[in-house]
Order: structure tokens, then sequence, then C-alpha cells
């Protein structure tokens, strides 16, 4: 004989945790952060890395892509001071009238100063092919006073990023970079660690119960 037992059916309501808004818009500004700091990071590594590998092939030419600081108003309005231009190596035959060009200044009065100015007029020799910019900083009154030949030239500029050059004046002194990228890693890692052990806390909780 077998005696039946009344199983009991019992309604169980999940209620889903509120999230405080103020945490979840400080994880995401934190995490953004983070993966640019990762970012400018990866980005140093390969910049630094090309140059060293080019360096052991006895290659000392700048690489494909530079940045530069600009540190004089020669080309306000355009490019700002502190303004950070990236620069792209390219054939001297496809630079025209009109590019911005950074380039190795050919003038005795300013010996080995990288400049970035327009091309104001492109001279070709005929019989050598040698290629030769006339440039003027938009700001300027006159063009520059010697030519700037393509071998001098280091690259075009093809985009810039407004004011990065005070961050990189303060990323030079090495509490710069304790501050702008040690500490905010830190505090990441931090607030994920914390956030770990509390959700093993709750666990263990609801286990002893």
């Amino acid at each position: 004989m077998t005696k039946k037992f009344k199983v009991k059916h019992y309604k169980v309501k999940v209620v889903k945790e509120k999230q405080n808004p103020l945490k979840f818009i400080l994880s995401v500004i934190s995490y953004a952060i983070f993966i640019w700091l990762l970012l400018i990071g990866g980005a140093l590594l390969i910049y630094v890395g090309d140059i060293k590998i080019r360096a052991m092939k006895g290659d000392y030419t700048p690489p494909k892509l530079n940045a530069y600081v600009v540190e004089t108003g020669s080309m306000l309005p355009e490019i700002q001071i502190k303004d950070v231009v990236i620069t792209k190596k390219v054939d001297a035959s496809e630079l025209k009238k009109g590019d911005i060009i950074t380039f190795i200044s050919s003038d005795p009065r300013l010996p080995d100063i990288t400049v970035t100015h327009r091309i104001n007029e492109v001279y070709a020799d005929p019989t050598t092919g040698e290629i030769e910019f006339q440039t003027k900083g938009d700001n300027n009154n006159t063009a520059d006073a010697t030519l700037a030949p393509s071998y001098n030239v280091i690259g075009k500029v093809i985009f810039k990023i407004p004011k990065l050059g005070f961050l990189q004046e303060f990323l030079v002194d090495m509490s710069g970079w304790i501050y702008v990228i040690l500490l905010p890693c830190l505090a990441i890692i931090s607030y994920d660690i914390m956030k770990l052990f509390k959700k093993v806390g709750k666990k263990a909780n609801l286990i002893k119960s």
C-alpha cells in the first residue's frame, strides 16, 4: 500500500536587483578609460618596436606614420598651438599645392628644426627629377625663406588631435605616467576585485542560509 504525499507548489517571484544608474555610468566610464589606455599603450609599443626593428636593420628613416606636437602659431587657425599632427609618409610625386607637410627645415637659421607648413608651390627639376616645395605657414605673411627638398619631407599631415600636446608634455615626466596610466589602471582593477569579493560573499551567505 502506498501513501500519496501532497506536493505543495510555491510561487517564486524573481526580483531583479535595481542597478544604481550612477554606478553603471561610472563603470562604463572606467572601462572606456581602461580600453583607451590599452590602445594608447599598444600604439606606443608598436611605434617604438617598429623604430627599434628598423634601426637593427640599419634603417633610421622616420616610420610611415608619425606624430608631432605643434609648438608655434604659424599654422593658425587651421592648426592650433599644442595640437598633435599625424603624418603619413608618401611619395613626393603625390604631394601637391595646398597639402600640409611636416619636414626638416633646410634654413641655416633653423638647423634640423621640424616644421609643419602648407605647400605653396611645387618645383620639379626636369633633368634630375628632384622635387622641392615652397612652403608657408597659414598665419605667416611670407613664404619660408628656403625650399624644402623632398628628402627632408617626413610626411603629409592626414589629421590632427586638438591640444593633445599638453598631455604629451605631462607624460614626459614620470609622475605624469603614474597619474594618467598607473593610478587609473589600479583603480579599475581594485574596483573589479571589490565587486568579485562582494559576489563571493553573497553566494557564501546564500549557501549558509
